[in-house]
C-alpha cells in the first residue's frame, strides 16, 4: 500500500493511463451500456478504485448514478474524493467490502484483481453486494511474467471458473490490448447460469 500511497498524486499522469487504462475503462463502460441501454445503473461500486478516474467517466455517462469506491491505499482514496466530490469512498479490501448486501446495480474493478490476496473471497463479496440482475465488469492485465513478482494474474479460463464458482453468470470476455475485460451478471432468483457469449 505504501507504494500506491506514494504514487497517488501522479498516478493519473502515468503513460499507462493513456495507453492502457483509459481504453480499458471506455470498453468497460461501453459493454455495460450495450447490455442495459435503457436501464442505466443507479449505484456503482468501484473495487480498487484508485484515484476514481473510472467512476468519473461513469458519472459523465450516467449523471444520476450514485458513486461508491473502495481502495486499500489512503492517498488513492483522497485523490478519488477530490476528483468525485459527490462520491462516497472508503478504505477497504475486496475481500471485506464495507457495504451491505444487494446495494449495487454495477460493480467495476480495473487492474486491481491481480493484487487481491484472495480472489475468490473478493468475488464472493462482489456477488453479495450486487442486487439480483446486477452486473460485474472486471478488467485485469494478462502479463503472465508479472507472476514472478507475486501477482495473481489469471487466464480467461481461470477468471471464468472463479466467476462461476461464486454464482455469477459470465456473459462476455473482451480483450483491449493486454487487458481482459470480463462481464458477468448476478442471476435473478430462479435463473440458471450458463449464458456466456464470448
Amino acid at each position: 500500500m505504501e507504494r500506491f500511497d506514494r504514487w497517488a498524486a501522479t498516478y493519473d499522469q502515468a503513460p499507462m493511463q493513456r495507453w492502457l487504462l483509459r481504453p480499458a475503462h471506455a470498453k468497460m463502460l461501453d459493454l455495460i451500456a450495450q447490455e442495459r441501454p435503457d436501464n442505466p445503473p443507479h449505484s456503482i461500486i468501484d473495487v480498487g478504485c484508485g484515484t476514481g478516474r473510472l467512476l468519473q467517466a461513469a458519472s459523465v455517462r450516467w449523471p444520476e448514478v450514485k458513486l461508491f469506491g473502495v481502495d486499500p491505499a489512503e492517498h488513492m482514496i483522497m485523490e478519488a474524493r477530490h476528483l468525485n466530490p459527490d462520491g462516497i469512498f472508503n478504505l477497504g479490501l475486496a475481500e471485506s467490502l464495507p457495504f451491505p448486501d444487494q446495494v449495487a446495480d454495477l460493480v467495476l474493478s480495473s487492474l486491481s484483481f491481480h493484487h487481491w490476496a484472495d480472489q475468490k473471497k473478493g468475488l464472493q463479496e462482489i456477488a453479495r453486494v450486487l442486487r439480483p440482475g446486477g452486473w460485474l465488469c472486471l478488467a485485469d492485465h494478462t502479463f503472465v511474467l508479472s507472476k514472478l513478482v507475486g501477482t495473481k494474474v489469471r487466464t480467461g479460463g481461470q477468471v471464468r471458473k472463479l466467476i462461476s464458482d461464486v454464482g455469477l453468470d459470465l456473459r462476455q470476455h473482451r480483450r483491449v490490448r493486454f487487458i481482459l475485460v470480463t462481464l458477468a451478471q448476478k442471476p435473478m432468483p430462479g435463473e440458471s447460469l450458463g449464458r456466456s457469449r464470448g
